[in-house]
Formats: C-alpha cells, sequence, structure tokens
C-alpha cells in the first residue's frame, strides 16, 4: 500500500513513517526543512520527496505520481509563538497548504483518505469545569497558530460533506517522547543530563510547575493517528489524547528521581508565560470506542526513554 506522510521530518512525522514502513507499507515521506529531513528514518520502503505545501504543482506531482491510499497531513508550521510573529507564513502553509491537498485528491485521486493533524489549541483557554474537554467543545483558539488549525479542521470537512473526500480529523494533544524540543519533559531531561556530564552547574532552570498538561507518548500517538484514519469513521473529528493529566512538578521530580545527582531547582522567570491555561485535558472516549486505540506507555517509562536519548544524543562526560 502506498501512503504518503507530509512533514515527515518533524516530530511526530519521523516515528509515524517508522510505524507504517515496518506494517510494510510504501511510504513516501514529504519534507521541506532542510535542516531535519536527516530526522527521516532511513528504511529500504521510504522514499523522501521534497515537497512544499504551499505550492499546489508540488503537492499535484507528489499525489499523482504515487498515487496514495492514504495520506498523512502533519506539515504545518506548528510554534503558537512565531505564528504571532510571521502570521502570513502560518496560514499560508497551514491553511492553503491544506487546500492544495484536498483540491489534489478532489481532482486526481478521490478514493484516498486523508489524516488531517489539528490540534487541542483549537479549543482555545476552556473553564476547568469543563475538562476533560470533548469534541464538541466549542472552538475560540487564541492566537494565529490555533486560527490556523481550526481553517483546517473545517476545510477537511467541508471537502469531506460537499466532494465526498474521505478523510479524518485528529486534534492532538500534548504529544511527547524521545527526542522532541520545545517541551517540558525534554528540556527537563536536557539540563538534567548536561549536569550528568559536567558541562553544566547544579540547577535547572524552569517555569510554571503547577500547571497540568495531558502528555500522551509520541509511540502511542502514531497508533491513534493510523488507527484513527484506518478505523475512524469518514468525516468524524477525534481528540488524540490520553485523558490523564500530570502536574508539570511532578514530570520534573521523576526526572530527577531518575538521576542520582543532586540538582537545585531554580524559577526562570523568562520561563513564565503571562497567560498559562492551569489545565489541558481531552476525552477520548471517542476514538477509544470508535478504533479500540487506548494509551499503553505510562510517564514514568515515556520519561525514562527521553533521559536515555538525551543520554546517548548528547556529549560524553567532560574530563575535570
Amino acid at each position: 500500500m502506498n501512503v504518503v506522510v507530509t512533514g515527515a521530518e518533524g516530530f511526530i512525522g519521523r516515528y509515524l513513517v517508522q510505524k507504517l514502513a515496518e506494517e510494510g507499507n510504501t511510504v513516501i515521506a514529504t519534507w521541506f526543512d532542510e535542516t531535519n529531513k536527516n530526522e527521516i528514518p532511513e528504511i529500504e520502503n521510504v522514499r523522501k520527496v521534497r515537497c512544499d505545501v504551499r505550492s499546489f504543482r508540488n503537492v499535484e506531482k507528489v499525489v499523482t505520481k504515487y498515487l496514495p491510499d492514504y495520506i498523512y497531513h502533519l506539515a504545518a508550521q506548528s510554534f503558537p509563538t512565531k505564528s504571532w510573529e510571521d502570521p502570513w507564513y502560518t496560514t499560508d502553509t497551514n491553511v492553503i497548504g491544506t487546500i492544495n491537498l484536498f483540491e489534489t485528491v478532489k481532482q486526481h485521486k478521490k478514493d484516498a483518505k486523508i489524516f488531517v493533524a489539528c490540534s487541542s489549541a483549537e479549543y482555545g483557554f476552556v473553564d476547568p469545569e469543563k475538562v476533560p474537554v470533548k469534541e464538541t467543545q466549542p472552538l475560540a483558539p487564541l492566537h494565529p497558530y490555533g486560527v490556523s488549525k481550526v481553517a483546517q479542521d473545517l476545510l477537511a470537512y467541508q471537502y469531506f460533506k460537499n466532494f465526498g473526500i474521505r478523510c479524518t480529523r485528529g486534534r492532538i494533544f500534548n504529544t511527547t517522547g524521545p527526542g522532541k524540543t520545545n517541551d517540558a519533559p525534554n528540556d527537563f531531561a536536557t539540563q538534567i543530563v548536561e549536569i550528568e556530564r559536567g558541562t553544566r552547574e547544579n540547577r535547572i532552570f524552569v517555569g510554571n510547575l503547577q500547571t497540568e498538561r495531558d502528555f500522551t507518548d509520541v509511540r502511542d500517538m502514531v497508533k491513534a493517528i493510523v488507527l484513527s484514519t484506518v478505523k475512524g469513521k469518514d468525516g468524524e473529528v477525534y481528540n488524540l489524547c490520553s485523558s490523564r493529566a500530570i502536574k508539570i512538578s511532578n514530570i520534573l521530580d521523576t526526572l530527577i528521581s531518575l538521576s542520582n545527582t543532586k540538582i537545585e531547582v531554580v524559577i526562570d522567570e523568562k520561563k513564565l508565560r503571562p497567560t498559562d491555561e492551569k489545565i489541558i485535558l481531552g476525552d477520548n472516549t471517542k476514538i477509544m470506542n470508535d478504533t479500540g486505540w487506548k494509551p499503553e506507555i505510562p510517564m514514568r517509562k515515556t520519561l525514562e526513554d527521553i533521559l536515555t536519548y538525551w543520554r546517548q544524543k548528547l556529549s560524553s562526560p567532560v574530563e575535570k
């Protein structure tokens, strides 16, 4: 079976490519960011293809050449902060890129099924009394990134309703695992490993530790993505989440407990956000009922693997 993964060089993308290839598919892994393309697994049945989803011709060329059975659309500008700095690029990549994909499928491969990577950011601020969040929660994004994800979400739905393009939409909550950057578990882990290596003083700098987040291990997440696509109902939207909230302070405590080094925790004012939701927690009942998926990897195992990854990735101890 031919499958396309757009944004394959991203964190979730490269794990998804690995899983799909291991299942025996021919995976067309499209990339745009030159600096990360080597993160895509080197596997015999994986073909790496450069594709700028902002270009209709680029997208059309991939789809018409490989005629995929499934398309996993992960390519995006995925940083909320950057979306404030460059809302044009964010909208161009996320919204126009999605239109280019659906228009191409409509014209050339109408029987392909598309997974669209949406986001919990679509919900915006949710009253703590209304969590866990269901898919029926009103969408009220707080930044251009969230707005662009709402647009992707609703565009996919209208292409399904109006043109019969088969798709599922996955609202992805916090996803972590070995090798991610710019999230709390990996930020904490890299600092801890640097302390272990002797390249940093025994102090770890953190932001707000009192918030609670719904983390899913990336290896569970890619299973959710595949099952929601293959077994999920056409046109439906699914929360992809663990439905378990964990306080950021507990993540830090667990990581420190997995190290034999004495560490002082320091609150860094620069890491504190002007606004920070107290809790982000999704309801995964719908995907569990429709596909049988459920998260399997405990948070402690995820954190152990994150530490192992960074211990191998970072340099060996500095001689004193």
